[in-house]
């Protein structure tokens, strides 16, 4: 019989792309000694899962949840991955990446309700906040506001991209929008990992009181594909492909097999970046948007690959 004690949560929260895998895994890799046993839930909306395995590797106990939001579609299954990791591992931390399209009012309704609350406890929530593609606020109103407002800490991220100005008017628009939380500006998420760990007053934002009406991601006018092929793309015509993508289409990440090999892909409303893979990985890639024409998309897509076979 496990002792009646609490897990401790720390919700990753942020929009699609704003770099919440870069912080958990940041985390991972720098969390302060005598921080305990620490256990990974990572929730992605596509089929396809891609930061799972960018965690991979780090000596964690990680389980990987796809296919729809833990805080409506999949509840179920994210409610029995907390059980399991609880019943066989027993963490002292359970670091829980929301998808992009998650509301953490509804993600409050879950824990503060039973059977979680009765093993497991919010710590803090952390939102990461894009401050090159702060516009998503402009476009998504509430929705965006929402991650924002529930946040203890919120992680001004990408401060690089743009200019000083810029980030201090994000930081007081930040401010107006949740005055209890500490605001830290970085890039790549990089901040001291004691940070994450400290406990916040839950009172401060009477979260129990504030839970909204839920919507799931589609509601929200939020849509999710993925694209799957075996062969070989055409590096220069998906150069193309992704300059031509409307500005719905908010995330795009995957893996990407070229002729001189495979290569990751990381794109964030316009902005995007590619990696070389040092193992062989077959075309696999994930979308999310709001409003797009999908088999337009798609199609466009399947116009970047040649012909030849991936392998003989």
């Amino acid at each position: 019989m496990k002792a009646s004690r609490i897990m401790e949560v720390i919700l990753v929260s942020g929009f699609l792309g704003a770099g919440k895998t870069t912080l958990v895994s940041h985390l991972l890799r720098s969390r302060p000694e005598g921080s305990g046993k620490l256990a990974v839930i990572v929730n992605e909306v596509g089929e396809v899962g891609v930061d799972g395995t960018l965690l991979s590797g780090q000596n964690v106990e990680m389980v990987e949840l796809t296919s729809g939001c833990i805080c409506c579609t999949i509840q179920t299954d994210f409610l029995r991955a907390v059980e399991e990791i609880r019943n066989r591992i027993d963490p002292d931390f359970l670091v829980v990446e929301a998808t992009g399209v998650a509301q953490p009012g509804d993600m409050f309704d879950i824990l503060f309700h039973p059977p979680l609350s009765e093993f497991a406890g919010l710590r803090s929530l952390v939102t990461v906040v894009d401050a090159d593609f702060f516009k998503a606020r402009e476009i998504l109103g509430t929705f965006y506001e929402n991650q924002i407002r529930f946040a203890d800490l919120i992680i001004l991220n990408k401060i690089d991209l743009v200019g000083t100005g810029r980030v201090r008017e994000i930081q007081a628009l930040l401010g107006r929008i949740n005055t209890c939380a500490r605001i830290l500006c970085t890039r790549n998420c990089v901040v001291e990992p004691s940070l994450l760990f400290q406990a916040y007053s839950n009172e401060k934002n009477n979260r129990t009181g504030r839970v909204e009406e839920h919507h799931n991601h589609h509601d929200w006018g939020f849509q999710a594909f993925s694209f799957q092929d075996r062969g070989i793309m055409d590096r220069e015509r998906l150069v193309r492909f992704l300059e031509s993508l409307p500005g719905t289409l908010f995330r795009l990440k995957g893996w990407v097999q070229f002729p001189e090999g495979s290569t990751f892909l990381d794109f964030t409303a316009g902005r995007y970046r590619m990696e070389p893979l040092d193992r062989p990985r077959t075309t696999a890639l994930t979308f999310v948007g709001r409003d797009c024409n999908e088999k337009e998309i798609l199609a466009t897509l399947r116009g970047c690959m040649l012909e030849e076979p991936a392998y003989s």
